[in-house]
């Protein structure tokens, strides 16, 4: 996000030799750690307070890490590379002489990303009562320059270069920072980072900006049901807290309720209080030795301010924070996808210290089981659910320093909501099966064990996000405990569960009713004024209450019995020279493909089984799309109760829809692997037998909500328009919707037993597994599924559209007319797939993403997400830009030509672009490139990708290295200017997809030419005029409801000043893909795709 000029002085420190007196930093100790884990850890606490985790990686590698002083680059890292629109010439810069400086070769040693993350112990509760989201706000502000490094844009451009990433986040009571950058370029990175907490210059210059981009991450947010939810929740805080229950911020809360010199006051005061060094908690990550990583840190930390001032003290408010006769009520709440359930939220205390004994987690494993004699057997049976949740997922808004929330979430049916009470009833049946049959020492044991053997077989994380997480656990726990205090069980109390069990009471409670289908004597009569939710409140029944209070036990529920899933043979395989690096193909019959892999190089007892099961009766309609996704439904509903105890025992399984088929996974302990499949199988073949009528109806009104809340979202809608253009065959989720209306249970039942009969299955086997019981296991999958094999001229065929040369625009408005984001994606279609496209391809991405995210996000604040990415559509490549914007600020058709401004303004730069410089592109892509598998499931999902697309390149990132290393910067301008509008446009083919979101706020106004605002008719619904605090909005429904058939409306010319023509614009897909050519189905191995 900003940009330096300057070379920092070299640093003096020889990293090879590196030592520190007492006085710089105080030792604490050190975290228990996994037992599979190999890095060193070692915490340190600097003299101003802030604390660090420093891990060395070093014992992972067998060669030398990179220098991470290493200033060969320095000329490429300093040097700015692209200019602005306002400050570029308009003569053409001349193309820059070439350059024979040779490219370094990089070595072929395994790479892996440094990271870092700091967290500060403080959030939005903080926030003053009259500047709302002041903390988030300035944890966007501090990456606006610092003294150091004034340029805006310095670290984020000088991480995005080096192929790394950052970002930042503010919840409740902690912000955390944190980044990735290849390790040569860690030390450099630190020092700009730590920037942020010594000397932010925060310019008054750059707010705007910045409350620009809170205002778009606001609107993102808006549509969002959990957030609204959320945000509900915490407005029925005791009114007299003094906390903040609003952390988002907007425009209303750091534009207009406050005058910029006030702001710009308190927000540096702010950071004055609470930035300061004895509040923030660092853990940084590296392939580098302990004195190195430790030497980085008290060189760039140690001048990070530190007053010494108490943090906020919100425990006061323990006690009667929610003690309010608001929050003991019913609450309606019209969501804005399509769905119904009911949140059931208890205030507890704080349990953030009990983090040895974990009652909560306790509580919450029994309520949320879904085996025999579970609440959720009981309410499946009835048809009243057809799932849970439990507990709360501890993040800061239900699991803080003044309380914690216990939420059960019950996905209802319609009869479960017409029979709300008793739903609740069951709820309070089984908790008083809980309180008679006591804290059980057998459970938690169980528990216990379950974690016990996760944490000490704990697979490596990306190091960004062990990092981020870990930062974040400094705040909370003892340096002993950062990594297992969050995972361990370490003592069972037995009157701490009874304690959490006292507080799930009914006079305590607060229910949340998710729903567009109100009782009949209520009406959406109050605002929520922030989000806008609408709601209605009533008090609980008193005849409800006593019912719930005097329930007995039910006798449908029992405690679960020992779980027969629980792994007993962890032993590892041992090693074989022959052991191949890649799989291989171990077992091949006409019904079934299997490719395998021994690990021999993560050393866990886990094994990964995929399987897809392809079949041509997707590809033929709508409906049988939707049949397919029924049908993996139902099996999982089916599924539920014998099941899982697997899940519980850390056994992991997934059924998904493929583009050509059922996708089956199973993974966890292999020990118990073929078991789970077994189960798994046998209900696949036994669907149609499992049907019943009521279940059926259930599922396919749960489905028809999904594919509506699906198309209401512009992200999705704007996929699904481009690959209905693409594709020749290709549902969006607005056909699957329509085509639900018509699906009935015979065709259920017909369609279950008919899709079973025939397939071609791909499989992959990999892990502590040997050869003999994969192909064993591949045999039984065969002898269970007992199907015929797939016909060579039924593979499913999957061709992909050539665009014609030129532009064409497909726009449609959001389905959400309470939705203010538009979508662009500017697709730019290339040729077919070659190893010297991609790699150029991903060149160029990685050239332009930093001055995209600068010049339209930054800069010219167009929309918060801004983004580029290269696209590989089943063979043909291309490349695409994104922009998430706002329709009160722009058109979809202005943020198209400033993406097409900024292309022509990156044409000039390339023109520029020495050979030099060109090499360190190359040079960070290859290190990328050759960045290890962080685990055995990174490496698996490599390896089916190439299985399941019939490519088997295994070998693939090496082979993109060496691609790579050809590429001239001749190379990439060639591409540049061909495929784009600048210079031949000889391949220039171009779709835009543009979702248009709705000008809520003057949704009434015609449309101010200028202005770029979009007027949209009033939906045909009952207007209602809510006041709400220091606010008087206009309210509609949403018109789009998953109880009627909707209809993709294309529209054409928004506004005259456009000036495109009439076959610019694509009205009816269709009849404008009807003549267009198919690339030719590429064969790839023995199966066509």
């Amino acid at each position: 996000m900003f940009k330096n000029t300057k070379k920092p002085p070299p640093s003096n420190i020889n990293h090879k030799d590196v030592t520190h007196g007492a006085k710089d930093f105080d030792v604490l100790k050190t975290p228990i750690k996994s037992f599979s884990d190999k890095k060193e850890y070692k915490v340190i606490r600097l003299k101003n307070g802030l604390t660090a985790c420093i891990i060395s990686d070093i014992t992972n590698i067998d060669s030398k890490p990179a220098d991470p002083y290493d200033s060969s680059d320095s000329e490429f890292e300093t040097e700015s590379e692209y200019e602005s629109e306002s400050q570029t010439s308009a003569s053409e810069p001349e193309v820059a002489d070439h350059d024979d400086s040779k490219m370094k070769k990089v070595s072929t040693s395994e790479q892996k990303m440094a990271a870092a993350a700091l967290s500060i112990g403080v959030g939005s509760f903080s926030d003053p009562p009259d500047i709302p989201g002041l903390a988030h706000f300035l944890e966007h502000m501090v990456f606006m320059g610092s003294e150091k490094y004034p340029q805006e844009n310095d670290f984020d451009s000088f991480i995005k270069k080096k192929g790394g990433s950052d970002n930042a986040s503010t919840d409740c009571e902690i912000t955390t920072f944190y980044f990735e950058c290849l390790e040569k370029h860690l030390h450099r990175s630190l020092d700009k980072f730590a920037q942020f907490f010594i000397s932010p210059l925060m310019k008054k210059e750059t707010m705007t900006r910045e409350r620009e981009a809170i205002e778009s991450e606001f609107q993102m947010a808006l549509p969002s049901d959990t957030y609204r939810k959320e945000q509900l929740l915490l407005s029925l805080f005791n009114s007299d807290v003094a906390i903040n229950s609003f952390g988002w911020g907007n425009l209303k809360t750091l534009r207009d309720n406050i005058t910029d010199d006030v702001l710009y006051q308190r927000l540096h005061e702010f950071r004055k209080y609470h930035y300061s060094g004895h509040r923030m908690t660092l853990a940084i990550q590296a392939r580098l030795p302990i004195n190195v990583l430790e030497s980085f840190v008290v060189e760039c930390f140690s001048n990070v301010p530190c007053n010494n001032l108490p943090a906020d003290d919100f425990t006061k408010y323990s006690d009667h924070i929610f003690d309010s006769p608001n929050f003991k009520k019913i609450y309606y709440v019209e969501p804005v996808k399509e769905v119904i359930q009911v949140d059931i939220t208890w205030p507890l205390p704080s349990l953030l210290h009990m983090y040895k004994s974990k009652p909560h987690q306790y509580v919450s494993w029994l309520i949320g089981h879904e085996g025999k004699g579970s609440l959720l057997s009981f309410l499946k049976k009835k048809v009243w659910a057809l799932g849970i949740f439990s507990g709360n997922d501890e993040s800061g808004s239900d699991h803080n320093s003044i309380y914690s929330l216990f939420t059960i979430t019950i996905v209802l049916t319609k009869d479960g909501l017409k029979n709300l009470d008793e739903v609740i009833a069951a709820v309070y049946s089984y908790l008083r099966l809980l309180n008679e049959m006591g804290p059980q020492e057998r459970i938690f044991k169980e528990i216990q064990l379950v974690e016990d053997t996760s944490f000490k077989f704990t697979e490596e994380e990306d190091p960004i996000d062990f990092v981020e997480e870990l930062a974040e656990c400094m705040q909370v726990y003892p340096s002993e405990y950062y990594l297992a205090g969050g995972e361990l069980y370490f003592e069972y109390d037995p009157k701490a569960i009874e304690m959490v069990m006292s507080h799930l009471r009914v006079d305590k409670m607060n229910i949340m009713v998710l729903t567009s289908s109100l009782p009949h004597d209520l009406d959406y009569d109050q605002l929520e004024p922030w989000f806008s939710i609408n709601y209605a409140a009533k008090d609980v029944p008193d005849a409800w209450k006593e019912k719930w209070s005097n329930v007995s036990v039910y006798p449908d529920f029992a405690l679960p019995s020992e779980n027969p899933y629980l792994t007993n043979d962890f032993s590892i395989l041992p090693d074989h020279p022959y052991l191949s690096k890649y799989p291989e193909k171990v077992f091949k019959n006409d019904t079934l493909e299997l490719w395998f892999k021994q690990d021999n190089k993560f050393k866990f007892p886990i094994g990964y089984y995929h399987f897809y099961f392809i079949t041509p009766l997707i590809a033929q309609s709508a409906i049988n799309a939707c049949l397919t996704d029924m049908f993996i439904n139902l099996l999982g509903v089916q599924l539920t109760e014998e099941i899982y105890p697997a899940t519980a025992a850390e056994l992991n399984y997934a059924i998904s829809v493929g583009d050509k088929g059922i996708i089956i996974k199973v993974d966890g302990y292999n020990e118990k692997l073929p078991t789970l499949l077994n189960l798994i199988l046998t209900y696949f073949k036994k669907v149609s037998e499992n049907l019943t009528v009521a279940i059926f109806e259930a599922v396919k009104d749960k489905l028809t909500k999904v594919y509506h809340n699906k198309f209401l979202k512009p992200f999705d809608l704007a996929k699904d328009i481009r690959l209905s253009i693409l594709l020749n065959h290709y549902w969006t989720a607005v056909d699957k919707h329509a085509a639900m209306f018509k699906l009935t249970y015979d065709m259920m039942k017909s369609f279950s037993d008919e899709l079973v009969k025939s397939f071609y299955i791909l499989g992959l086997i990999q892990g502590n597994v040997n050869k003999e019981t994969a192909i064993k296991t591949s045999k039984m999958l065969l002898d269970i599924v007992n199907c015929k094999p797939l016909l060579p001229e039924k593979f499913p065929k999957v061709q992909v559209r050539e665009l014609p040369n030129g532009e064409y625009c497909c726009r449609t408005m959001s389905f959400n007319e309470n939705d203010s984001n538009s979508i662009i994606v500017n697709y730019y279609q290339s040729e077919r797939f070659t190893m010297r496209i991609n790699v150029i391809l991903e060149l160029l991405m990685m050239y332009i993403e930093e001055p995209l995210f600068d010049i339209l996000r930054t800069k010219e604040q167009l929309g918060y997400h801004v983004y580029c990415t290269v696209r590989d559509t089943f063979g043909i490549l291309g490349y695409s830009i994104t922009v998430n914007a706002q329709a009160g600020k722009s058109t979809t058709y202005f943020v198209d030509s400033r993406i097409e401004a900024f292309i022509k303004q990156m044409n000039k730069q390339l023109k520029k672009l020495t050979e030099k410089k060109f090499n360190q592109i190359k040079r960070d892509l290859i290190k990328i490139k050759r960045c290890g598998d962080v685990d055995l499931e990174e490496e698996v999902g490599r390896n089916w990708g190439e299985i399941v697309n019939q490519d088997f390149i295994f070998d693939r990132e090496e082979k993109e290295a060496y691609a790579i290393e050809e590429i001239k910067v001749a190379d990439i301008r060639r591409f540049w200017e061909d495929h784009n509008t600048v210079s031949s446009k000889k391949l220039f083919k171009k779709l835009t997809v543009q979702v248009v979101g709705h000008n809520v706020d003057e949704r009434s106004q015609e449309k101010n030419e200028g202005s770029g605002k979009i007027n949209v008719k009033m939906s045909p619904r009952v207007m209602r005029k809510i006041r709400g605090p220091n606010t008087e909005i206009e309210v509609s429904k949403l018109q789009a409801s998953a109880k009627h058939e909707h209809t993709l409306k294309l529209i054409g010319i928004l506004n005259n000043s456009e000036g495109k023509n009439e076959d610019y614009y694509i009205t009816n897909i269709k009849e404008f893909t009807k003549d267009l050519p198919l690339h030719p189905v590429i064969t790839r191995g023995d199966l066509l795709l």
